[in-house]
């Protein structure tokens, strides 16, 4: 019996070794499948080679390594890969299950982008389809994005952005996207230059993929129906000295196909002197402007109005500003920067309450004219309330409020005849010491306490 033995042995090693030659030829077999399917699903304007390729766990993946795809002036390079899950039949053409990347890099003329580390799962690769078949063209489309370490440059805007995470789900067109955003820093090296970071930046509801088309084609971004919300943290823009902070921005919408809701605030708002038109606080005693912002509004499409339910800027050191009214339509963008001075103005309450600033700027006005505050204060109201005026004429009322601003609100109405540019109103308002009877024309009525 013993004399089998070695026999049984060797036997034994054969048959694994023919099982192994075995199992290593349909493995080699399956990788080329993968690989060459892998081929097609890119298409044969797409270039795409390896050093090195090899099977993952139980023959499900391929690994690579010096990875490189090239199409047309794009390119993808990666030090390791890994790619799952790839189907080139049927519906799911052009679908990938998973892919990693590790030190990725993505170049065309736009710019670039390199990551540390890039896994993305159902992604449907686009093509260009085609018409004699009928067969429309695909966009890209990808599930799921998590991204670690990220540096890129933008080449319209020579400007560089990092960030150490990003995860974005269901980007394609016409998808409700989400983003999640770390530790963010763009630069610009272009006049004037720009150093914008952000600790975090949550997008949800925002078609990602819409917004980048509007961005590289300037073609007009349409927002999604259903609920859009938008948070940043830490927001801060600087450029030879600080310009703007930001505590927290929060921005909640509910857009329809007749009209979008949206409530927005604005928390920790610092602002320096260098932004336009604040180059006037050193000379009131202020370093920058502290505040904070609250925005609610409701676009009405079919109308073609803008109502604003409340507009608040509140300054503890200066004052409070509140505002509604209705107004042309206009983004909520353009009415938060210079481009609000060309809204048309349906009708318009205004209310401020002082805390401060009205003295500050009545000492600085009676300086620079050489006087003291209180002789001002007579001057304008000898100027803007003579004898035997209305006293509840605009214009009195307003010198009434200067004297006295501590009291209680200034309040202003504006309902003009037609609609009437924001900048008009106010180039009205200077007018009206010499041209009293404009405040009819405007429907401006004042009141003081």
């Amino acid at each position: 019996m013993k004399k089998h033995v070695p026999f049984t042995v060797a036997g034994i090693a054969a048959l694994a070794c023919v099982g192994w030659l075995a199992a290593r030829h349909a493995e080699h077999v399956m990788l080329e499948k993968s690989i060459d399917s892998f081929r097609q699903t890119l298409g044969p304007d797409t270039s795409f080679t390896y050093k090195k390729a090899w099977p993952g766990l139980l023959g499900r993946s391929v690994k690579f390594t010096a990875l490189v795809f090239r199409q047309g002036q794009q390119s993808v390079t990666a030090d390791d890969a890994e790619i799952s899950k790839v189907s080139t039949t049927g519906d799911e053409a052009r679908r990938i299950g998973h892919l990693v990347f590790h030190k990725f890099q993505f170049t065309d003329t736009s710019g670039n982008l390199r990551l540390d580390d890039l896994s993305l799962d159902g992604v449907t690769l686009p093509s260009k389809g085609d018409e004699k078949q009928g067969t429309p063209p695909q966009a890209l489309e990808i599930k799921h994005v998590d991204a670690r370490k990220l540096h890129g440059f933008i080449a319209s805007m020579q400007s560089d952005f990092t960030a150490s995470s990003l995860k974005v789900d269901d980007y394609g067109n016409d998808e409700a996207s989400h983003l999640d955003a770390k530790d963010l820093r763009l630069a610009t090296s272009v006049a004037p230059q720009r150093q914008i970071t952000a600790s975090a930046i949550l997008l949800d509801g925002m078609d990602l993929a819409g917004l980048y088309k509007s961005y590289t084609t300037n073609a007009p971004y349409k927002p999604l129906d259903g609920v859009r919300d938008i948070q940043v943290d830490a927001l801060s823009i600087e450029g030879t000295s600080p310009l703007l902070r930001v505590a927290r921005l929060t921005s909640h919408a509910t857009h329809t196909e007749a009209l979008e809701k949206e409530v927005s605030a604005v928390q920790g708002l610092e602002l320096w002197p260098a932004v336009p038109n604040l180059s006037f606080l050193p000379a009131l005693g202020y370093d920058h402007f502290r505040g904070a912002l609250v925005l609610n509004l409701t676009h009405d499409y079919k109308a073609g109005k803008l109502h604003i339910d409340t507009f608040s800027l509140e300054a503890p050191d200066m004052g409070r500003l509140t505002l509604d009214g209705d107004f042309s339509e206009a983004s909520t963008l353009a009415m938060l920067s210079a481009s609000a001075a060309d809204m048309q103005v349906i009708s318009m309450n205004l209310s401020y309450r002082d805390r401060g600033l009205i003295p500050k700027m009545i000492a600085n006005f009676a300086s620079t004219r050489g006087t003291t505050p209180q002789d001002y204060i007579t001057s304008l109201r000898n100027s803007m309330a003579p004898e035997g005026s209305d006293p509840k004429a605009p214009l009195p009322q307003f010198a009434s409020y200067l004297a006295n601003p501590g009291n209680g609100p200034l309040t202003m109405t504006v309902h003009p005849p037609q609609p009437v540019p924001l900048m008009a109103i106010a180039a009205t308002l200077s007018m009206l010491p010499t041209s009293p009877q404009l405040a009819q024309q405007l429907g401006l009525t004042l009141h003081a306490p």
